[in-house]
Formats: C-alpha cells, structure tokens, sequence
C-alpha cells in the first residue's frame, strides 16, 4: 500500500513505461469501468519508445481533482513506438 492519491490508494503492479513519447488527455468515458468510480476523472495516455519487449502504450487515471488513481498498460510488446495520439474520434493510434 501507500502512493497514489492519498487514501489508502494502492501502488499498480504494472510499471509505467519510459521513454514515453506521443501523448494525449481523455475525459473517462461513460463506458468506463472508471466512469463511477472516478465521475469527472481522465486519463494520459502515452507511447513508449522502448525496445522491445518493453514499448507499448499506457494510461495513468485521475479523478475529477488531479489524484493518481491507476495505470494501465494499453498495448505490451511493441518495439520504440515512436509516436502515437489521439483520434479525432476519441481513440488512440500507436505506430
């Protein structure tokens, strides 16, 4: 336990990727498995330009007032994923 946003909150046992490269902000949507627990929260999302087996693309989750709540790995075993962003329908690309 400990880290996080305070509260009790938990360390993820995924660990964020470095050398992170193309990144965005989502609000969390309503299809969320997030979307009630963090009402007003959202995510960044990033590439990793890491070699392989290490690159792929994670989200760090906030709610509404900036806490880290969780982190996700999105996308595993990709090689220096070089950029990556937002759609402009709400969805990420990785390349």
């Amino acid at each position: 336990e400990g880290g996080g946003g305070g509260g009790g909150a938990k360390w993820s046992e995924e660990r964020f990727h470095s050398l992170p490269d193309g990144a965005a902000t989502f609000p969390v949507p309503p299809d969320s498995p997030y979307h009630d627990v963090i009402p007003g929260g959202w995510a960044y999302t990033s590439n990793s330009e890491e070699e392989y087996p290490n690159g792929g693309v994670g989200s760090i989750y906030f709610d509404r007032d900036g806490n880290v709540v969780d982190y996700k790995r999105l996308l595993d075993e990709t090689d220096r994923n070089c950029s990556g962003g937002r759609t402009p329908w709400g969805t990420w690309v990785s390349c």
